[in-house]
């Protein structure tokens, strides 16, 4: 898993479509050899997965590397930033996004979050992660999975290939993808 789950978010990467310009960015956590370090996420208005970034704590250094994180991986730098009332946003969208607009409240991030317990979903029936490194892969291929099975990549895809709700046939993407690696 640690191994295949990055070689086929490298090889997606240039299917990704677009991510949108309105961001909600909120912070879980999740254990990890007996500690309990933060899952930033990012999502973007229409649902999309922007990025997840595991840290070790819930400071504005870390908050800041995963803004930063995000804007490299998509090349998007959103208008409006949705947190919640963490002290360590405010400082790291000034660092990092000097010009969104921030807001803030608990209503605002009703979809970010209802969408962690597709996370911890998965995540809730193990007993943890042994390392940060792990814990850092599996946040991420889960978020992958969920984007390429929620249609947000143009790999696999043929417009007579779609079903008629939700996005393209994930094993369709994923059988794409597979072919691709193995050109490498």
């Amino acid at each position: 898993m640690q191994e295949f789950a990055p070689r086929y978010e490298d090889a997606a990467r240039a299917f990704r479509r677009a991510v949108g310009e309105r961001w909600s960015v909120d912070e879980t956590d999740v254990k990890v050899a007996g500690e309990w370090p933060d899952v930033y996420r990012a999502l973007d208005e229409h649902g999309q997965v922007v990025d997840v970034d595991v840290s070790a704590q819930r400071a504005t250094a870390d908050a800041a590397a995963c803004f930063r994180r995000a804007l490299e991986a998509t090349g998007v730098a959103p208008t409006e930033g949705t947190t919640d009332c963490a002290a360590a946003y405010p400082p790291a969208l000034v660092a990092v996004l000097p010009g969104v607009r921030h807001e803030t409240g608990k209503l605002r991030q009703q979809r970010i979050e209802r969408d962690h317990q597709h996370r911890k979903g998965r995540i809730g029936g193990m007993r943890g992660f042994k390392s940060l490194a792990g814990a850092r892969v599996l946040c991420r291929a889960h978020a992958f999975l969920r984007n390429l099975r929620n249609g947000w990549y143009d790999r696999g895809v043929t417009l007579a290939a779609m079903p008629l709700r939700g996005g393209p046939s994930t094993m369709a993407a994923w059988a794409a993808l597979t072919a691709d690696l193995l050109t490498w």
